[in-house]
């Protein structure tokens, strides 16, 4: 397995280190390090003149930094290399995905509690933008984590589907994790229109496929909600799970999906934007060559 960590070397970074480190036991061999050094940082917004003292220093900070983490994934065992790239942080993100074709991009995410802040934070959150057009998993990690020692943040899951293709491709994709994994509830918030005999059929069927799998304690739950987003935030907390995981998009985006590449599901981006606990996204099948041409024709 091999995951990108993205920082620019927040507090809450450090603690997202050590729950990466746990991965080990499922497979972790190498972590690529990244830091983005924002034009806006180095270049003279007049002039397009490039800083090169500052954007020095912003490569000195980053490299420093990187080699003590190295230091520490070497004493468990784990590869490490890093890059320090000048330009926006979401394609730089995705481009560096793309030529090392990681397995998980991890991603920290600071929420914003104002009224203005949650208006604009899908254009303003590196973690919301880049879930628009990632052909990879993200695991998100909200500021306000905070490492358990011994925990796994994979012991304990809320899988939240709803019954669509990305939804069964997510849990396929939890299976990668397996030896962390102690518990998974998975959650499913009915519609209007859904039929619960046939719901709680291919609630029972992925039940089984876990047990089959080797996930000993599995169980579902069917929610009565009018918001699928609050829904599945209120079940990861009275189930006191350590992480919920969904598709980015469902049934209700399918369809738009055909019409447009980087659609983005309201209810994921909602979830990833207010969780407590890390939430684990899995995109639909997107094209890689697609996304390589977007971010070549600078889309």
């Amino acid at each position: 397995m091999k995951v990108l960590f993205p920082t620019i070397f927040e507090k809450f970074s450090f603690g997202i280190l050590k729950e990466i480190i746990k991965l080990k036991e499922a497979g972790l061999e190498e972590v690529i390090f990244l830091y983005v050094v924002e034009l806006e940082k180095v270049i003279v917004p007049k002039t397009g003149e490039l800083l090169k003292s500052e954007l020095e220093k912003e490569k000195k900070k980053a490299a420093e930094g990187f080699r003590k983490w190295q230091l520490l994934l070497e004493e468990y065992g784990i590869k490490a290399k890093y890059y320090v790239k000048l330009g926006k942080a979401v394609e730089k993100i995705l481009e560096t995905a793309l030529d090392e074709n990681v397995d998980l991009v991890i991603l920290g995410h600071r929420k914003r509690r104002s009224f203005l802040g949650i208006l604009f934070s899908s254009l303003g959150s590196t973690a919301l933008t880049f879930i628009k057009v990632t052909a990879f998993p993200v695991l998100v990690f909200p500021s306000t984590f905070k490492e358990h020692e011994k925990v796994s943040i994979f012991e304990k899951i809320e899988i939240a589907t709803d019954l669509s293709k990305n939804a069964y491709r997510t849990v396929e994709y939890i299976l990668k994790f397996k030896p962390l994994i102690k518990k998974v509830i998975v959650t499913h918030v009915l519609k209007t229109k859904d039929n619960i005999e046939q719901v709680e059929n291919k609630l029972k069927e992925i039940i089984e496929h876990l047990k089959a799998e080797g996930i000993k304690e599995a169980s579902y739950k069917l929610i009565e909600h009018t918001d699928p987003a609050d829904a599945i935030l209120e079940s990861a907390q009275e189930e006191n799970v350590n992480l919920i995981a969904m598709g980015i998009i469902g049934t209700h985006e399918e369809e738009r999906m055909k019409y447009n590449l980087f659609w983005f599901g309201s209810v994921a981006q909602k979830v990833a934007d207010d969780a407590d606990i890390p939430v684990l996204l899995v995109p639909p099948e997107r094209e890689t060559e697609k996304i390589r041409k977007m971010l070549k024709n600078g889309e």
